[in-house]
């Protein structure tokens, strides 16, 4: 969530006192482009932490934009763990003959290793994942799992980061919106 400090808005109730909703417009678009922002930091931040695409961690975020009965935005990431297969693995797809080597996957950067017993293999659906089975027979398989996205974005590092970006992307945007009204008026 994405909070303005009270002070702030007494200053843009002052300033943008001869508008008609002046403060309120200038609050609103303030906090809805910095809440944008706070989603692209948070891509890019777990980015940097996990090997993962931007969009599968983008397509889980969702954004609520402030509006004038409700001045608050709010960044939410929600979904269930992530297949491995959208991390870093080797081989990337099913091998043509029976892999001797483990399946090597990489979740984090720096991190990983070997997963024995885990395959490669691809489903009817398409979709390409990493495997183990369940006993001694060659079925039922499951699907092995990373971290989900809310986990990622819950690191401390990423948290701390995207909160603090956003405090001063809301502070500065406020000052542009204040800026932008008033100078709006003298013409």
């Amino acid at each position: 969530m994405i909070q303005i400090d009270p002070k702030q808005i007494e200053r843009a109730e002052i300033l943008l006192k001869d508008i008609p909703n002046g403060a309120s417009k200038a609050i609103v678009n303030a906090l809805n482009r910095s809440v944008e922002g706070a989603r692209t930091d948070a891509v890019k931040k777990v980015r940097e932490r996990y090997i993962i695409k931007a969009k599968d961690v983008r397509d889980t975020i969702q954004i609520k934009k402030a509006t004038y009965d409700d001045l608050t935005a709010i960044v939410k990431a929600s979904g269930s763990p992530v297949a491995l297969s959208k991390f870093k693995i080797t081989p990337s797809s099913p091998p043509k003959t029976r892999r001797k080597k483990p399946i090597i996957a990489r979740v984090t950067r720096g991190g990983g290793g070997p997963i024995p017993g885990a395959f490669v293999a691809k489903m009817e659906s398409g979709h390409v994942g990493v495997f183990e089975r369940v006993g001694k027979a060659r079925l039922p398989i499951k699907q092995l799992y990373g971290p989900s996205v809310p986990q990622m974005l819950g690191h401390e590092s990423v948290t701390e980061y995207v909160e603090e970006q956003a405090r001063e992307k809301v502070e500065k945007r406020l000052e542009h919106e204040i800026n932008r009204l008033l100078k709006g008026v003298g013409k």
